[in-house]
């Protein structure tokens, strides 16, 4: 349906009187039914389609944008446009036998360096800080065509991790279990259908995953690439329903900070890899640890478990959740759960051990 010639232009008049034509036509190519079209154009548009139902939708839905973009990412030939650059890349550890190096190549997938990036954010409206707050347009006369907005040019760092690793990971019923004490107090929260908007309609172990990894990365970057923490932002591809499993970390600050460059050099080999691993070390300790590792609920509404600002969190402006589902155990481990990358925290430390036993 989405690659029918005519899915275009249904989409941009949805609401006109040849907007039936359209859906008539597409219905007839593809075999469609009216709550699948009704389900797409609404993803796409953001609004729900006339011939829906009230109860298909309690509020407005918001687009995923995250379907294409991770369709860019990982293509057999990456687009390249204007603002669009991108090049693939590895950790630069093919052949490695030596650990923790082979069981890093082991966790992580492609590496896709973005040389250049355009986003634009638009204000469409915005509501108020509780449960039932309706959404106020930003155009309260609802006259004009246009939307304030602002566009920003930068680069990224684009990874993905192993997918059978990661699928063993998941079927941990460790792992499972942690996480679904997490969805339980996002069921409690009046962020939910904030926060559901990013994670998907089920909060999985890969999201929580890719979202703390990002922000460990995030913190890491910040040392070696010479951007301050708010100047990048994380953008987590990590839904199951559509097999996404990365996570995207570029430059998005408008003034001068946002253009320093080399952000792009550290995801280039062997600095990406060196950067993985200090960032691991770095998440196997917390100065607020004993107490930030076994906590099992802080942050706003307990929607963290091993996660504080001595760790983890980043400005409010650089995460798309804000500063919520993190957990610092997921990525290396703890005594209820296993991590993801424990492994490679434990091989990091033999070697660190055996390296200091030689003479």
């Amino acid at each position: 349906m989405r690659e029918h010639h005519l899915w275009v232009s249904l989409c941009r008049d949805a609401a006109s009187p040849r907007a039936v034509l359209f859906r008539q036509m597409i219905q007839e190519d593809t075999g469609a039914d009216d709550a699948l079209l009704d389900a797409l154009l609404a993803e796409e548009t953001g609004v729900m389609s006339p011939t829906a139902t009230a109860a298909a939708s309690d509020g407005p839905v918001k687009p995923d944008l995250s379907r294409e973009e991770w369709a860019a990412f990982t293509a057999p030939v990456p687009p390249a446009t204007r603002d669009f650059a991108l090049r693939e890349t590895t950790l630069g550890l093919a052949g490695e036998t030596a650990e923790p190096w082979a069981g890093l190549a082991a966790r992580f997938g492609r590496i896709v360096l973005a040389d250049r990036l355009r986003e634009v954010r638009a204000l469409s409206g915005f509501t108020r800080v509780s449960p039932e707050a309706g959404v106020v347009p930003a155009d309260t006369s609802r006259r004009l065509k246009w939307l304030p907005a602002v566009e920003v040019f930068g680069e990224g760092i684009f990874l993905t991790l192993d997918r059978a690793a990661l699928k063993d990971w998941e079927d941990d019923p460790d792992v499972r279990r942690r996480v679904q004490g997490m969805r339980a107090d996002l069921d409690r929260s009046f962020q939910k259908d904030r926060l559901e908007s990013v994670t998907g309609p089920e909060l999985s172990p890969r999201f929580v995953l890719l979202h703390t990894l990002a922000h460990l990365l995030i913190r890491q970057l910040s040392f070696e690439s010479g951007y301050t923490t708010a100047s990048l932002r994380e953008r987590i591809y990590a839904r199951p329903e559509q097999d996404q499993y990365g996570v995207l970390v570029y430059t998005a600050a408008g003034d001068a900070e946002g253009t320093l460059g080399g952000l792009v050099r550290q995801g280039e080999p062997p600095r990406l890899a060196e950067t993985l691993l200090r960032m691991t070390e770095s998440a196997a300790w917390c100065s607020a640890d004993p107490l930030c590792a076994e906590h099992t609920g802080q942050g706003f509404g307990n929607l963290n478990r091993a996660a504080c600002h001595a760790c983890a969190l980043l400005p409010e402006t650089s995460c798309e959740a804000g500063n919520s589902l993190l957990d610092r155990a997921l990525v290396i481990g703890g005594e209820r759960v296993p991590g993801y990358l424990q492994p490679i925290v434990s091989a990091a430390r033999a070697a660190a051990a055996d390296a200091l036993e030689q003479p």
